[in-house]
């Protein structure tokens, strides 16, 4: 008999059993996160004889970081008094209890921006060192031991572990591995960074999880729960079977409204790093658009678009506002614009007095009507898809957008009240120095109405559009610089435009002016939640017209070879 179905109180009755999900650390904690909560709503719901609790794992080792380095147990190597001093006061400003003000300080709020990110990147260093180091039989170090007795004290008849950054699954992994050794029990991994690479995940860390649900997480976990564990039809599972990595097929439930409501209820909202609390809701599964050359990410859904019913967002929404909350992140992939539009006047006629940010594409649909609709809605941030100010580059994204109509776009938006967040690559394969350096006039052109850049460098996908038919985009050549547990880090040639080395080169020389387009901190767009909250609080308008100061156009193109700071890179 199966291990997580068949146990039994003295009397004979089933007695209740125990699935324990875990976020795992390290990213800034501003705002919970969505995936294990969505996962706790729908299980609880549909095996009413299940108990779920959700662990974010990742807020306690931020929470208990600032205990060590409170009590002098935890130093950082470097760091004066007066830093260490500030870095201890930034969870209370983040969550507004300090005597600085979140809302008027934007000297306090970016030296404690930069403090926390430094932080964040060396402890996610760190952690990730040391949990690879497990796997080669070293000793739990101290905060990876007590996090560790905080999953096994629960006592759980099954764990999850939910992880979305790259950064999590070395710690994930080891784990789940110590978690398998040590409780006997089943271990489930799951999450938008198994999108690809899954099989090669299992075959880096082999004895971190039983299976890796690659897809919908709700469906296939339930069916592992009635099953004991068995991956058998399991719907996206990857696990070994007879020493070779399997994998089965996965399905997209078409009705999403089925999976329900996320259910935060085990988590201290009030603890997370913002004054007021910030809640991330996926409206929709997968993309829109589904056709950009160079991303990966919808094909977690399964090359599908699927949308909750208005009446179910409202009436989630409407559960939050009730509890006193009222800021949201819609954390879908891109919102179309037609479904922008019937989603903003569904909000109005609700009466919902709420604030949210969300992610879609510049294009000719989002007309002046609706974005002032949006806006009247609550929309205070987009992050527009931008990716390049050059038409020919765009071609080859299949990013069906036109410079003009961008431009348009983004002046249309910001004359109703909404700021504009833009996303850049630097880079794209055959991208030449003129085209890049055409991207940042346009930018410079419209700095009037960009509120934040959002930039990076090209990185080959395996398992992206490119990646696979690599002669159509200009790629000679393309080789695995790196393994890494998701497939490798990979490196390529192109028949013409910049190399690796060039494209770091202006890519850096361009920091300098990219940063500037910052209002408010320098630093408040590494915080996307924050982001939103101060829009909200002081306009968007407002905020805008606080004084910015460009470096020279001309001068940052001519600086290919100029250095800039590690926190010039950060975005």
């Amino acid at each position: 008999m199966n291990d997580l179905i068949a146990r039994s109180n003295p009397d004979g009755s089933t007695r209740r059993q125990k699935l324990l999900l875990i976020y795992p650390p390290m990213t800034t904690p501003t705002s919970p996160p969505l995936g294990a909560p969505m996962l706790k709503g729908y299980i609880e719901r549909e095996l009413p004889n299940w108990d779920v609790k959700v662990l974010d794992l990742n807020l306690w080792c931020y929470e208990r970081l600032f205990e060590m380095l409170r009590s002098g147990f935890l130093q950082i190597p470097g760091t004066s008094p007066s830093s260490l001093a500030a870095l201890l006061e930034t969870p209370d400003f983040f969550r507004g209890k300090s005597m600085k003000d979140f809302y008027g300080d934007p000297v306090a709020y970016d030296q404690h921006g930069e403090l926390l990110l430094t932080l964040t990147h060396m402890m996610s260093e760190i952690l990730g060192r040391e949990a690879d180091d497990l796997h080669q039989g070293a000793h739990l170090t101290p905060l990876l031991s007590e996090a560790f007795d905080l999953i096994i004290k629960e006592q759980a008849d099954c764990y999850g572990f939910s992880m979305i950054f790259s950064q999590q699954l070395p710690i994930g992994a080891a784990f789940g591995r110590l978690v398998r050794q040590v409780t006997g029990r089943k271990v489930f991994f799951g999450g938008s960074c198994f999108t690809a690479g899954a099989e090669d995940f299992l075959r880096w860390y082999p004895h971190s999880a039983d299976v890796i649900i690659d897809g919908d997480g709700e469906e296939p976990l339930k069916q592992l729960l009635l099953q004991g564990g068995s991956p058998a039809n399991v719907p996206g599972a990857v696990f070994f079977e007879a020493g070779e990595v399997k994998r089965n097929p996965s399905e997209y439930r078409r009705d999403i409204d089925a999976y329900g409501k996320p259910d935060f209820g085990d988590l201290t909202l009030d603890r997370y790093y913002s004054p007021t609390p910030v809640i991330p809701l996926l409206l929709s599964r997968g993309c829109y658009w589904r056709r950009c050359t160079f991303c990966v990410h919808y094909m977690s859904a399964g090359l599908t678009y699927r949308l909750h019913g208005l009446e179910m967002v409202i009436d989630m929404l409407r559960g939050f506002v009730e509890k006193g909350i009222r800021h949201f992140s819609f954390v879908d992939e891109m919102i179309a614009p037609g479904h922008f539009a019937k989603l903003a006047d569904a909000i109005i006629e609700s009466g919902l007095d709420i604030s949210y940010y969300a992610l879609s594409k510049p294009n000719r649909t989002f007309t002046p009507e609706i974005l002032a609709k949006m806006a009247r809605s609550g929309c205070k941030y987009l992050l527009w898809g931008l990716e390049s100010g050059t038409q020919r580059i765009l071609d080859l994204m299949d990013k069906g957008t036109k410079i003009d109509d961008v431009e348009q776009v983004l002046r249309n938006a910001h004359a109703a009240g909404i700021a504009n967040h833009v996303y850049m690559i630097c880079g794209f394969p055959t991208e030449t120095e003129e085209e890049f350096h055409n991207t940042l006039r346009f930018l410079d052109r419209n700095r009037d109405y960009i509120y934040s850049i959002h930039r990076g460098t090209f990185s080959l996908e395996p398992g992206s559009p490119i990646h696979k038919e690599q002669e159509r985009f200009g790629v000679t050549r393309a080789w695995m610089a790196r393994p890494t547990p998701l497939g490798g880090r990979w490196h390529h040639e192109t028949v013409s435009g910049m190399n690796r080395d060039e494209v770091q080169a202006v890519f850096r020389a361009a920091q300098p002016f990219l940063r500037r387009f910052n209002p408010y901190a320098v630093f408040l767009a590494n915080y996307r939640d924050h982001a939103m909250l101060v829009y909200d609080k002081l306009g968007a308008d407002a905020v805008h017209k606080m004084p910015r100061h460009f470096p020279d156009l001309s001068k940052v193109i001519e600086a290919r070879n100029s250095q800039t700071t590690t926190a010039d890179l950060m975005s």
